[in-house]
């Protein structure tokens, strides 16, 4: 769990700030609470951190919920928290590795009853249950092979684990603690033995069989589990109060926080602000004025111009910090390679050819960012870096359609090819977010480069989630897509194993094969190897294009202690502390 030097460059870099350094003159607020207003770009799915895929939710939620470890926001390094430490490791026979864990005393449910084991069993039951819809979170934890609960105490647990990468990051950081008992009133889990849920082929014979399991994941995926302030409870600092979709969602610190008993360097434990409202602001220009009138306290993936506009805006820039840290993010677009017009790699190849990355950058981003060639971020050391940005070439992207069999036969300007006897032009629709303008003025210059290469590109706006749910069920052509990034060793299962959350539909036996590798290589160099190996072929199939990595923007009012953090949203919620 050591930080990367590439990373410590990148946190080093990232402490610029677009503020000065010189002391500021006294100015008087316009609100001096310690409640603190946060803009969200748009609702949440869910709160329920088993089933939720959005990076939305993961910033409201991680307020409600613990981990048994966290990421310190300053180091990045893992660090306890609702778990007493670091977990005790021990190399076993055969390649198999423990990880024992104890909860911290301190830690209670809002009940007042005390955190045990058994709520982290409950989670894990819940995720590897077939029938809750988390397959991405079981993705991450095929790897655990047992657990045994101390009989002599309840907090403290043992984890057997396969040789796997990333097993200590995932045992800590993707199970959050969940109380069985308001989970799971009728205990319909406690029965059935963990070790079933840990063998995939009987808890998928069981599934098929007992009804507790598909009774469990109705329940459990119910809205009352996922947005009302009864159902989203945790053992963490804050609890909801209220979610009005499109509008807000209020979160309050608990009174008597167990928290707060823990001691000042329980640092991933710290909750200083009173009160924490997300408010919901989909458009550039509402966010722009709702921070010229101090009425939200804290936005990031703020527009590149308005950004500039704003650190020369006294206004604005008198009242708060403005900060452009590297964003652990890539923005790509995502291409449905099962559709027939997109099979063939050379189709993609020349849709990616067709894109001018920099004008994208300098355009839309204000120079706020940088190309890249694959799903690994630039500040990895196992980036491949032997690989070039394509740049733009409309040449090179019409000769690479002509030899796919697509060709302006009627002279129209647009490409064509008979497809299952039936002649098709290459007109392509393109999803991207509603209300996103950055996202829009990026789709129109895909859209006016493609159309040089002769392939049309038809906009069409979605909301958030009905985004999502069309690139899980590939029911697209081609999308906007973002991904960002921990400071961990990446996993490709999720994105790229056939067996995985694979939104594009590519993989083959040699990729499966090559990602089920890296998962279980612990020798550094080997492993770094492979990942090169898959970058490569996945640059080769422009599965996914890739666009940029681009710098965060962010504005911090300065009534709060702030520093920027190159993980999304940029700084972090529950360390705004008050100045006094």
């Amino acid at each position: 769990m050591k930080t990367s030097h590439a990373f410590l460059l990148l946190l080093a870099l990232c402490a610029l700030t677009a503020s000065s350094c010189k002391r500021e003159p006294k100015v008087d607020f316009k609100r001096t609470d310690n409640t603190v207003i946060i803009r969200l770009e748009a609702d949440p799915d869910r709160l329920n951190p088993v089933l939720s895929t959005s990076a939305y939710a993961r910033v409201v939620f991680e307020q409600i919920f613990s981990y048994l470890v966290t990421q310190d926001p300053v180091t990045f390094e893992f660090v306890p928290q609702i778990a007493k430490s670091l977990p005790e490791r021990r190399e076993m026979p055969e390649g198999l590795i423990t990880f024992t864990y104890e909860i911290r005393e301190e830690a209670r449910w809002d009940d007042g009853s005390p955190v045990t084991a058994n709520d982290f069993v409950f989670a894990l039951k819940a995720t590897l249950n077939p029938q809750v819809p988390a397959a991405t979170r079981r993705n991450y934890l095929t790897f655990i092979k047992d657990l045994q609960i101390d009989p002599n105490d309840p907090r403290k647990f043992t984890v057997l684990s396969e040789k796997y990468i990333l097993a200590e990051e995932a045992i800590g950081g993707v199970v959050p603690l969940m109380q069985e008992k308001h989970y799971d009133p009728q205990g319909l889990l406690r029965a059935i033995p963990l070790a079933t849920f840990l063998n995939p082929e009987a808890i998928g014979a069981l599934a098929k069989t007992d009804p507790r399991l598909a009774q469990f994941a109705e329940a459990f995926s119910s809205e009352t589990f996922s947005r009302d302030a009864a159902g989203v409870t945790g053992s963490g600092p804050y609890r909801l109060e209220t979610w009005e979709t499109g509008q807000r969602i209020v979160l309050t610190k608990k009174q008597n926080w167990w928290g707060d008993k823990a001691g000042k360097s329980a640092l991933a434990l710290a909750a200083y602000p009173d009160q924490i409202i997300y408010k919901i602001i989909p458009d550039a220009v509402a966010t722009i004025n709702a921070l010229k009138a101090e009425e939200i306290d804290a936005a990031a993936n703020l527009e590149a111009n308005d950004f500039a506009e704003l650190a020369n805006t006294p206004l604005v820039a008198e009242r708060y910090n403005l900060y452009s840290p590297a964003s652990l993010i890539n923005y790509f677009l995502y291409i449905n390679t099962t559709n027939p017009k997109l099979s063939d790699k050379r189709v993609r190849q020349a849709l990616a050819y067709s894109i001018n990355t920099q004008e994208i950058i300098d355009n839309v981003f204000n120079g706020y960012g940088q190309p890249v060639v694959g799903p690994v971020h630039p500040s990895a050391p196992y980036y491949h870096d032997g690989l070039n940005p394509i740049a733009q070439d409309i040449a090179k992207a019409k000769d690479l359609l002509a030899e796919a069999g697509w060709k302006d036969t009627n002279n129209n300007g647009i490409v064509d090819k008979e497809i299952n006897g039936q002649r098709i032009e290459l007109s392509l629709q393109y999803l991207l977010a509603a209300n996103r303008e950055v996202s829009r003025n990026v789709a129109l210059l895909i859209q006016d480069n493609a159309k040089k290469a002769g392939i049309a590109i038809e906009l069409v706006a979605k909301e958030p989630s009905a985004l999502l749910d069309d690139f899980k069920s590939k029911n697209y052509e081609i999308g906007a897509g973002g991904r960002s990034y921990s400071n961990t060793l990446w996993d490709p299962r999720q994105s790229w194993h056939t067996q995985g959350d694979n939104r594009t539909g590519f993989g083959t036996p040699e990729t499966d094969a090559l990602i089920d590798s890296i998962r279980v290589t612990l020798d550094e160099k080997k492993r770094t190897q492979q990942y090169k190996k898959l970058q490569q072929i996945i640059y080769d199939e422009q599965a996914e294009i890739y666009l940029l990595a681009p710098q965060d923007r962010i504005a911090v009012h300065k009534r709060f202690e702030s520093q920027p953090s190159p993980v999304y949203p940029g700084y972090s919620i529950p360390h705004l502390r008050l100045k006094k």
